[in-house]
C-alpha cells in the first residue's frame, strides 16, 4: 500500500518529494450520472472536495451574443480526479446525480491527463466549448419538424420552394402520405452546428 511505503523525514525536501508523489498518484477517473444530473453530481462532488472536470457545449446562433443552450459535452458522463490511496473515492458512488464509476473489466476507467489538459485548453474559463449554428434553406429531400400551423411538430420531407413565402411538404396526415403547401415560416429554415473536432 502506498501508505505504508512512505518513509516520512523532517527536512523540507522530502515534504516536497511526498507532496509530489501525492500528486502523481492521482487519476482521472470517469463518472457515469443520473440522466440530466451532471450539474447536480458535479456540485455534491466538489462539495465533498473532489476536483471535478465537466465539459460543457454551448451552441449560439449567428448574429446571437448569448448562446441558445448549455448542454453537456458527453452526456452523462464527467471526470474525477481521485487518489485511490488517500481520497475517501468510495463515497462517488453514494453521492447524490451520481450513477457509478466507470469500470472496464476489474479496473476504474482512467483517463490519461494529457486528454484532459487537452480538453481544458480547447475550452474556456469555464470549461465551455462554443459552437456556432447556422441557418440555411431547406432542399429538396431534407427531413423536418414543422414549427407551427396546422401541422405543427409533424415530421415531413421538404419537396419545393413554391414562391418566397410559400413550401411544398411531403407529410403523412390521418395515415395517408399527403402533399401540403404550408407558409414558409411553418418550417423555418434548417440548422446546421459547425462539427466539433477534438
Amino acid at each position: 500500500m502506498f501508505l505504508k511505503s512512505m518513509t516520512v523525514r523532517y527536512s523540507n525536501s522530502d515534504k516536497i518529494q511526498m507532496v509530489s508523489t501525492i500528486k502523481e498518484s492521482s487519476k482521472w477517473l470517469l463518472v457515469y450520472t443520473k440522466a440530466n444530473e451532471e450539474q447536480k453530481a458535479r456540485k455534491n462532488l466538489e462539495n465533498q472536495g473532489f476536483e471535478i472536470f465537466l465539459p460543457m457545449i454551448a451552441f449560439t446562433k449567428l448574429n446571437q451574443s448569448k448562446p441558445k443552450t448549455l448542454k453537456a459535452m458527453f452526456p452523462r458522463y464527467l471526470f474525477v480526479k481521485v487518489n485511490p490511496e488517500l481520497d475517501k473515492w468510495t463515497r462517488i458512488k453514494s453521492t447524490r446525480g451520481v450513477s457509478h464509476l466507470v469500470v472496464f473489466g476489474k479496473r476504474f476507467a482512467e483517463i490519461p491527463n494529457q486528454v484532459i489538459a487537452y480538453l481544458k485548453s480547447e475550452a474556456d474559463e469555464n470549461f465551455i466549448f462554443r459552437q456556432t449554428v447556422k441557418r440555411k434553406e431547406f432542399q429538396k429531400g431534407d427531413k423536418l419538424v414543422v414549427e407551427k400551423g396546422v401541422f405543427k411538430d409533424k415530421e415531413a420531407t421538404f419537396l419545393s420552394k413554391k414562391s418566397k413565402e410559400r413550401v411544398r411538404i411531403l407529410l403523412r396526415f390521418l395515415n395517408h402520405l399527403i402533399t401540403a403547401e404550408v407558409p414558409a415560416s411553418d418550417v423555418g429554415q434548417k440548422e446546421i452546428i459547425e462539427t466539433f473536432k477534438l
